[in-house]
């Protein structure tokens, strides 16, 4: 007991020492005062010094050991404790700017507080401080550099890039060497003292220092690399050779000769700190280095294991763009214009800053340097070619007019589209028809090219943009079509401009509906598609208003089939008149009244689809010739299905589509009625793996359609059978079985009301409960629970599930509610009774723990026993937690 209260008296000394050492530095007479009064010797003096200093350290308190080691330092204190204290002090300063080198604020109030101090302490300038200090220089020159390397013919840029270098290069190899040595004697004297708080003190601080080697190593590494290049030295040098030494000491990379295996199959990414950013960039220096020093697979190497371990989206991003830029600053531009044509040959997909970053070196490299030299040039052309794969046309655009690009001179896709961006960009200046026209011709010329059909995303932009240039040249079904066939593409990585874009295709069919019938029926059909992929957006919510107006504006629908009937074969609208003609024959048997006249009219229908498919085996059928001649013998097999044509019909048009869709792209919408289609006949003729197999393709790639929701059910079906079936399901069937409900409720209906109704509704959203209760979703189980309740509030088994849940969830008035209600409604004595109780008093005891008390009293009296197990136990052991 003396000993706590002797430790607890100590500290509350040294808080108070503390406390009026630094009061008297902020008040400078009151300091002076003490100094005059001051009777200690020089011994107490140091000796209190570090005590209180202990303490500090050990609160991580460095800027009060600042102002306590200056404050000391004032004092008369004898020569070797002053150079101690100097050390210390120095020490800090130069941790306190290595922690805070990325904060500009806080760098720079401490370099302004160390050169008040070094003013004041001329031998207190350390290696240790100078590294940090040598920060501020490396960081001008690094920008120097930077703008020179980005536009060679800045030599101001280079030539100061080239001063500082020179000057902090071997200062910081200097510095390293020795800051490093004195760490290691620092840490052979740690090793030496005996337990304490002046060893772990004294090890802390060495800690430190080790942070400013590392730091003199990366500036150190980085300076070499830089002067080598402002030298104009792209070959190795010992420059190379130094930035590479110290980069691989930084990483623990050592290289020695023959060595067995080699370093990059010995490294382990995971290993090296690479998700601290200055570590990462130590390895992209390093790969540059070696890039430099004439080792460009080492170089790779470097980023191959920057990309395989722990470093942060950010910097792995930029990986490529890195060893590009280590390839140019090398010299090695065929090597870079290899490397760039292969990388930006690979792009799919969504755009970021470092492919970015990539394409605009390519480009503006390859455009400036390439003049004479064809195999440069076309790097810079790949440049254009990524910045437009990305959507930065505007980008591309500059650099063409920067560089005077002859476009005329390029062919292939990009470079054609790039044209046509740049005669759109010029048409929505000037609005003038011709403008448009050549707009419209190189669009045109960009989607014939072979690559168009390979780069979905690229081509569906430049579609949009022919959209444009068609509905501004109110050439209103090309618009339409243009419009429409750019949705797919842009759906997933773009789905503002996708919403658009169908938006726009019904405008453009819309204002045609008017003078030709057929044309309401793809506006609608256009409709049709948005509500189905964009349902939440505000277009959606007008659709269904929109399709009421077009079905009553288009007059009779039987006369509309007649005059689509009567259209030849000579005609350049047959085959698409012809696929209107059976959507229309089918949204008539649709609402057709009779059977018998569903059964004439889906004769016509076949007839129709029997014709479009002779015909097309006799042409080179387009993609859209052959989607739409699918899809119509898929209306036939529907119709077969639903007894309105021969039953044999059934399989036998489903597999004559199947070999029509099998020759479309994979995003063709007819792949989808397909494979609803031969679900539903694989189902009639009972064969569970083909229904599996079109089921699970299905839930892939048919998200949001109507088939989705038969797709589901098949699945949730099968995994109902999969954990039943187990007494243990993994982890991974619970999750998709939770998915597959929660996808299936968006489509069977998911408030009280459609519950009520509809049966399958209902036990799908007790599924999806089930499931998030088995993965403890508890939140997404509360959700499904809660509707179940509110449409049946008398049900048992779903009051008894939420009530579990919300007590979870910690929500203990809901909880008490549901309980309160079974209370009242179960056999009093019951299990579910007792478990009713216990969770009414353990709501109560979170809630009101004298009504609980209360509950408690009424509960003992009628049941002194504690109820029946498992409950009893519980009452009894929650009881005493009431009690207690």
């Amino acid at each position: 007991m003396r000993f706590s209260i002797s430790s607890r008296t100590v500290s509350y000394w040294l808080v108070c020492q503390a406390a009026l050492l630094l009061s008297a530095v902020q008040v400078p007479d009151a300091f002076a005062q003490a100094q005059i009064n001051d009777s200690r010797t020089p011994q107490q003096m140091i000796e209190e010094y570090h005590r209180v200093d202990r303490y500090l350290s050990k609160l991580k308190m460095p800027d009060q050991r600042l102002i306590l080691a200056e404050r000391y330092l004032r004092s008369a204190i004898p020569a070797e404790q002053r150079e101690e204290l100097l050390d210390t002090t120095s020490q800090l300063y130069a941790t306190q700017l290595m922690t805070y080198a990325d904060d500009p604020a806080r760098s720079k109030y401490y370099l302004d507080q160390v050169q008040k101090f070094l003013a004041a302490n001329p031998s207190a300038d350390k290696p240790a401080l100078q590294v940090m200090l040598l920060q501020a220089d490396y960081n001008r020159g690094e920008a120097a550099a930077s703008r020179w390397l980005n536009d060679p013919t800045d030599s101001a840029s280079q030539a100061v890039a080239l001063d500082i270098f020179k000057k902090i290069a071997p200062k910081l190899v200097e510095y390293h060497k020795s800051i490093e040595k004195q760490v290691e004697q620092q840490y052979e004297l740690i090793d030496r003292m005996p337990p304490g708080p002046t060893r772990e003190s004294r090890d802390q601080a060495n800690k430190e220092l080790e942070g400013v080697v590392g730091r003199a190593a990366f500036f150190g590494a980085w300076s070499n690399y830089y002067l080598a290049l402002a030298e104009g030295k792209q070959t190795p040098s010992d420059y190379s050779k130094t930035a590479i030494r110290l980069f691989r000491e930084l990483l623990d990379l050592k290289e020695t000769p023959n060595q067995s295996p080699p370093w990059y199959e010995s490294a382990d990414p995971n290993r090296m700190g690479l998700q601290q950013e200055w570590r990462a960039r130590a390895l992209i220096g390093l790969a540059m280095a070696e890039i430099l020093d004439n080792d460009v697979p080492d170089g790779r190497r470097c980023i191959e294991l920057l990309e395989s371990g722990a470093t942060s989206v950010e910097i792995a991003d930029q990986s490529d763009y890195w060893f590009c830029r280590g390839l140019i600053n090398a010299g090695k531009l065929t090597e870079a214009a290899s490397f760039g044509k292969t990388t930006v040959q690979a792009f799919h997909g969504d755009t970021s800053p470092g492919k970015t970053s990539l394409c605009v070196l390519l480009a503006d490299t390859g455009l400036r340097a390439g003049k004479e030299n064809p195999a440069i040039h076309e790097m810079g052309v790949q440049g254009l070619v990524g910045l437009a794969k990305l959507g930065h046309h505007s980008a591309a655009i500059q650099l063409i007019e920067k560089y005077d690009v002859d476009l005329e001179k390029t062919s292939g896709f990009y470079m054609m589209w790039l044209v046509g961006q740049q005669e759109f960009a010029k048409a929505e200046k000037s609005k003038a028809p011709a403008d448009y026209r050549n707009a419209q011709k190189e669009l045109r010329g960009a989607l014939a090219a072979p690559e168009a059909k390979s780069d979905l995303l690229s081509a569906s932009e430049c579609r949009y943009t022919l959209g444009w240039c068609n509905y501004r040249l109110e050439e209103f079904a090309e618009a339409g079509r243009s419009f429409q066939d750019s949705v797919a593409g842009l759906k997933g990585p773009n789905p503002g401009k996708a919403v658009e874009a169908a938006w726009m295709a019904f405008v453009a069919y819309q204002t045609l509906a008017k003078d030709e019938p057929r044309f309401g029926l793809r506006a609608v059909e256009v409709l049709e598609d948005l509500k189905r992929d964009f349902p939440n957006h505000a277009y959606a919510q007008k659709a269904d208003y929109f399709i009421a107006k077009l079905q009553q504006s288009r007059g009779s629908m039987t006369s509309s089939i007649r005059q689509l009937q009567g259209i030849d074969a000579s005609d350049p609208n047959f085959w698409s008149a012809k696929f209107d003609l059976c959507n229309l024959l089918r949204q008539q048997i649709d609402q057709a009244s009779s059977d018998d006249e569903k059964k004439s009219l889906a004769r016509q229908l076949k007839e129709v689809a029997d014709d479009l498919q002779s015909r097309l085996s006799k042409i080179s059928a387009s993609n859209d010739q052959t989607s739409g001649v699918a899809r119509c013998l898929l209306n036939v097999a529907d119709l077969a299905r639903k007894d309105l044509l021969e039953n044999g019909d059934f399989a036998r048009y489903v597999g004559a589509a199947k070999t029509l869709v099998s020759k479309l792209p994979a995003e063709d919408r007819a792949w989808v009625d397909y494979h609803y289609q031969a679900l539903l006949l694989a189902r009639s003729q009972k064969n569970d793996d083909e229904v599996a197999s079109h089921a699970d393709w299905l839930l892939v790639h048919a998200k949001g359609t109507p088939y989705e929701q038969s797709a589901l059910i098949v699945r949730a079906l099968e995994i109902d059978r999969q954990v039943a079936a187990s007494t243990m399901p993994s982890n991974e069937l619970l999750k998709e079985g939770f998915d597959i409900y929660s996808r299936l409720i968006k489509h069977l209906g998911a408030n009280s009301g459609q519950l009520q109704q509809n049966k399958n509704a209902k036990v799908a959203c007790s599924k999806a409960a089930g499931f998030a209760e088995r993965l403890q979703k508890w939140s997404d189980a509360a959700s499904y629970l809660r509707i179940l309740v509110e449409a049946f509030p008398n049900e048992q088994d779903y009051l008894q599930r939420l009530g579990r849940v919300e007590f979870t969830l910690k929500n203990y008035d809901q909880s008490l509610g549901h309980w309160r209600t079974l209370l009242i409604g179960l056999k009093n004595g019951s299990p579910e009774w007792f478990e009713a109780k216990y969770y009414q008093l353990a709501c109560l005891r979170q809630t009101d723990l004298n009504q609980a008390k209360t509950v408690l009293q009424q509960f003992e009296l009628l049941h002194p026993d504690w109820g029946s197990p498992p409950w009893a136990d519980k009452i009894k052991a929650l009881a005493q937690q009431i009690s207690g």
